[in-house]
């Protein structure tokens, strides 16, 4: 018997542990982070939808052949060793990949010997099912659910007005009944909101 308050788990059996990757497979499916585990020659074991979707864009990253491969030959050899070194000595690096504004991070994490995850970052702040979902939580307005999307993206409310064709006046009321709903202390706060949400994605998919 074990003793109490032992922390070792139970034993999987083979059908449950067929059960659970099953299961890890679509609870990644569900972030709003591309995620993909890779062996030692980047050759692509799994990845999430949100790595799909991200890698058949404009990504510095792509896909040849379920082979993770750079778009530029000259950063071949930085993807190539960071995945040796994390699959074979169990070493971290956040890489970049690309330049100018198309510029991307992504982060390399060894998972077990010859496997890493490489979890890419974010090309916008936050998925819109989470934005939505948080403005019908707090009765957000479509109005205010707008302005806060542009606040999240980084916009002032100067340009929030301009872009929307109303008036700056109209934009710091929106802002102050935004805060005063969720209990936001300024413009500060509601961006780190934005940025805290849950990664959720859209349940439909292209």
């Amino acid at each position: 018997m074990s003793p109490q308050g032992s922390s070792r788990q139970p034993r999987l059996q083979p059908s449950e542990t067929v059960s659970m990757g099953r299961l890890l497979a679509c609870a990644l499916d569900e972030l709003d982070y591309g995620i993909l585990l890779l062996d030692g020659q980047g050759q692509v074991l799994h990845l999430n939808h949100r790595a799909r979707q991200m890698l058949e864009g404009t990504h510095p990253l792509q896909l040849l052949a379920a082979q993770l491969r750079t778009r530029d030959p000259r950063e071949s050899a930085t993807l190539h060793d960071a995945l040796q070194a994390a699959t074979g000595r169990g070493l971290r690096k956040l890489l970049s990949f690309g330049e100018g504004a198309g510029r991307q991070l992504a982060a390399l994490v060894p998972v077990e010997p010859g496997v890493a995850a490489l979890m890419l970052g974010k090309d916008r702040v936050c998925e819109d099912l989470s934005i939505q979902a948080f403005a019908r939580t707090y009765a957000l307005t479509a109005a205010e659910t707008r302005v806060l999307v542009a606040l999240g993206g980084g916009a002032r409310p100067t340009e929030i007005a301009r872009e929307q064709g109303v008036k700056l006046s109209t934009v710091r009321t929106q802002i102050g009944a935004i805060r005063e709903k969720t209990g936001a202390e300024g413009i500060t706060a509601l961006v780190r909101l934005v940025a805290a949400l849950p990664p959720m994605v859209g349940a439909l998919r292209a």
